[in-house]
Order: C-alpha cells, then structure tokens, then sequence
C-alpha cells in the first residue's frame, strides 16, 4: 500500500476505490466526503498534490461541477488505500 506521507508537490494520483480504513468499526464518514470520493472515482483524469501541509500530509484540490454550478473542493490524502500514484507515460520518440 502506498504512503500518503511518501507524496510531493505535483505528484498525480488517481483514487480507485473507497478507502479500505471506512469501512472499520467505529469509523466515521460524513456523507458529503463519500459523495465527493464517489465523484473522484468517476474521473478519468488523475488529479495533482497541490499542497503539504505542516503535518506532511498532501492536499488535493479539485473542483467538480454538481447540478450546473462548479463548486471547489480540498482533501487531505490521509488513507493508505483506494487510490494509487500516477507514473506519466513516456514520449514517443523521447530516449529519456
């Protein structure tokens, strides 16, 4: 399982599942963090650390557009599962 302390600035990840640690005993989610997660799921496109913060915890922000208004988002990248890093492809033709 990938480290979420292990992410910099302008890594791109890709969430693909709901995090295993919800679905511990006592865990709690709020149903506007799982519809958002779910929203993430659905995008075909990854999605960029923007910022650590002073605990070394990466954030994403993302914006998604629910019933035809763009509304902006932050998330803290805390679970260790449900999403994975994105390695970029190489070029055609590059000989990096």
């Amino acid at each position: 399982m990938p480290n979420p302390n292990d992410l910099k600035i302008g890594d791109r990840v890709r969430f693909i599942s709901l995090p295993e640690e919800w679905k511990q005993p006592g865990y709690v989610i709020h149903r506007e963090s799982k519809a958002f997660m779910n929203r993430m799921l659905k995008r075909k496109t990854p999605t960029s650390v923007a910022m650590i913060d002073e605990f070394g915890t990466p954030w994403i922000f993302a914006n998604t557009i629910e019933r035809g208004r763009r509304h902006y988002h932050s998330w803290a990248i805390t679970e260790r599962t449900g999403w994975r890093m994105v390695v970029p492809r190489k070029k055609k033709g590059s000989t990096e």
